[in-house]
């Protein structure tokens, strides 16, 4: 399936570094995988990223709640072993942060150069408003969303109040930044019909809405070719027409355990094709 026909050329930002995630010394775009929540599930990362690196890509771009940083007395466990793991298949992962990710430490990392923060050498984070180049696509993070389940978290430890959600200040500052190529956020815009499983009170529904509001309102300005959510827990494929007669395709990811719908590949082109990653469990 080709992405965004109708839209010009893939841009390129000429004024970023590209210290991260560049195509490969013949100038050769590899293909990215872009992956929805995974959970801390350190197996099921495994199992993406074997499946990344059979598939010819170096980079693996995820949609938030990924699980890296969480608080209690095995922390940093989970980041040590995906890391060392994508060292062994010489692979990159980069993020945007979800509703369940620690917000608190976020926001305490330094951005480098390149637009992304270091947690670990191969794992790096997205921050909201930020943009980063990957095999010459501009990449947009948007990440952050309400949790409906907080009645069940316990405060700075599984959610966290006041910091999880999106919220108009990152979606000005990656306005203000110009076009990307490709847009990652965790919770999805409020245009893309989506029927979650959970029958919410109306007031959580409500407080749920602003996020993707907010997201909606930045689609609508940037008119992003590609944008890759997740939060939702099912897979979805949609598409956002624009006045001026371009689209946004949205591609809404399923958690970890879905095999055909965790994960997707993104030739970049031009022109990008995307098809599924199925996500192989053998070995």
């Amino acid at each position: 399936m080709t992405a965004g026909a109708d839209r010009k050329a893939i841009r390129s930002d000429p004024a970023a570094t590209m210290l991260f995630m560049n195509p490969d010394t013949a100038g050769t775009r590899r293909p990215v995988v872009v992956a929805g929540d995974l959970h801390g599930d350190l197996q099921w990362a495994r199992h993406l990223i074997r499946s990344a690196r059979a598939a010819g890509a170096r980079t693996i771009l995820q949609v938030g709640d990924l699980g890296v940083l969480w608080p209690g007395r095995a922390k940093g466990r989970f980041d040590a072993r995906l890391d060392a793991y994508l060292e062994a298949f010489d692979m990159n992962l980069g993020f945007v942060d979800g509703n369940h990710d620690n917000h608190t430490e976020l926001r305490l990392l330094d951005v480098e150069a390149d637009g992304l923060a270091r947690v670990r050498p191969r794992i790096l984070y997205l921050p909201r408003g930020g943009r980063t180049v990957v095999e010459g696509l501009t990449v947009g993070g948007l990440g952050g969303a309400f949790s409906v389940d907080y009645e069940w978290r316990t405060p700075d430890k599984s959610w966290w109040p006041g910091i999880e959600e999106v919220e108009a200040g990152d979606i000005e500052k990656l306005i203000a930044g110009g076009p990307v190529d490709v847009l990652l956020t965790h919770d999805v815009p409020a245009s893309v019909p989506m029927r979650g499983e959970l029958d919410l009170p109306a007031e959580i529904q409500t407080r749920a809405q602003v996020s993707r509001d907010l997201l909606q309102n930045a689609v609508e300005a940037l008119k992003p070719p590609l944008l890759f959510s997740g939060h939702w827990h099912t897979r979805l494929k949609h598409t956002i027409h624009h006045p001026d007669g371009t689209a946004t395709q949205v591609e809404v990811l399923n958690m970890n355990g879905s095999k055909a719908g965790n994960a997707v590949l993104i030739h970049p082109g031009p022109p990008v094709q995307i098809e599924p990653l199925i996500v192989g469990t053998a070995g």
